[in-house]
């Protein structure tokens, strides 16, 4: 039973084999555009820009907003780390914040950070311990809860920062605005960006995308992610472009997945339904919840286990292995990564806690009821067991 794979049926086959016998299998295919249109109408935004990772639509977001070495970027802690690597590959340097009960990034110490340990002077938001120039905040929606940042975006339009969504485990969530009006995740900052590996809700075998309202930063994009190329029969570069774009083949799969993601997160809201059901009265194992007047995609389901600690949680989870039963932790908070630890951190508590006691479990929109029930009743099991060895 896995955490969570891909589900290829025969419309999706069917849809790569025509794609395969036209001859349009490249980046240059018009179905990559078609695949555009689909995902900014999904998304309600205005733009997208298919790509060939999610890791690509970070990094070229990240460029285009004109982040740079003399640049910083507020990062939460919990997230793959492919959020914050492309901060580095621009010479850029994170700062690493602590999250939220949803893990996610802890909103309401970022404008503290900002209101206190900040200036604004010449129109740029000024880091007062490093004198450098805090240019964009990454607001990951993890696990495919949805973050509300509304706070944060009007400081963040007064103090000239961009805000850049790390939607990548989000695409079908939304967050419920003041407004009381849905808006997708990844829609609501200045660029987001989504992933479609092979874990995720829909997938185009690897692939990514960027999703915005704003035409300028749309079309750099789309130039950029294509080789920067200013005139392609003479082969002008006047830029320094990127090889990034999505093929024909991967847009392809994508259309057809997309066509049947409300059910896939149907399915997936059942599976929370009937572990929330399952763990309800297990006062030391507590099941990842979300913002209430959120909507979410339910992708990856998260427990924490109050009595255990890093070891035991570990022992849990190779129990369960031998049961067929696949969990994973959650990601390794970045500021206890090796090659992270030189860089500022803020107030930095939950993230390191649930790291040591949490796990995902499996959550794939295949599992039946009985199989949930299956897993709940084997995690139960081997806690009290784990719990009650002293030598765990």
């Amino acid at each position: 039973m896995k955490l969570s794979i891909p589900h290829i049926n025969h419309s999706d086959t069917q849809s790569l084999k025509s794609v395969m016998k036209s001859g349009w299998i490249s980046t240059s295919a018009r179905i990559v555009n078609e695949f555009e249109k689909k995902l900014s109408s999904f998304c309600k935004t205005k733009y997208s820009i298919a790509l060939n990772s999610g890791t690509s639509a970070i990094h070229l977001g990240l460029k285009i907003l004109g982040v740079n070495k003399n640049c910083e970027v507020i990062v939460p802690s919990i997230t793959f780390i492919a959020t914050v690597n492309p901060i580095l590959y621009l010479g850029a340097k994170p700062i690493i914040f602590d999250v939220d009960q949803y893990h996610n990034l802890k909103i309401s110490d970022v404008i503290q950070f900002i209101k206190n340990k900040t200036k604004f002077k010449n129109k740029r938001t000024i880091n007062k311990n490093t004198k450098k120039e805090i240019k964009a905040i990454i607001v990951a929606h993890m696990w495919g809860r949805a973050c509300d940042f509304s706070e944060l975006t009007k400081l963040c339009k007064k103090r000239n920062i961009y805000i850049i969504e790390d939607a990548a485990e989000a695409l079908g969530s939304y967050v419920n605005t003041k407004r009381k009006k849905l808006k997708h995740c990844g829609g609501m900052g200045d660029i987001g960006c989504l992933s479609f590996n092979a874990n995720k809700i829909i997938t185009t075998g690897s692939g990514g995308a960027i999703i915005t309202n704003n035409r300028k930063l749309y079309l750099k994009a789309q130039y950029l992610a294509n080789q920067a190329k200013d005139d392609t029969f003479n082969y002008i570069h006047n830029e320094c472009g990127y090889n990034y774009k999505m093929n024909g083949m991967a847009a392809a799969l994508g259309i057809s997945q997309l066509k049947r993601i409300k059910k896939k997160i149907s399915l997936r809201k059942k599976i929370y339904k009937r572990y929330s059901l399952n763990f309800k009265n297990q006062k030391n194992i507590k099941l990842l919840s979300f913002q209430e007047k959120s909507k979410i995609n339910y992708w990856i389901n998260i427990i924490s286990f109050k009595m255990l600690n890093f070891n035991q949680t570990y022992n849990l989870s190779q129990k369960l292995l031998k049961k067929n039963i696949e969990t994973r932790r959650i990601w390794r908070p970045l500021n206890l990564q090796t090659f992270l630890k030189k860089f500022e951190t803020y107030n930095i508590i939950n993230s390191n806690k649930y790291y040591l006691n949490s796990l995902c479990i499996p959550s794939d929109e295949g599992l039946s009821i009985s199989d949930i029930n299956k897993i709940s009743d084997y995690i139960k099991k081997y806690y009290k067991i784990i719990k009650l060895n002293k030598n765990s």
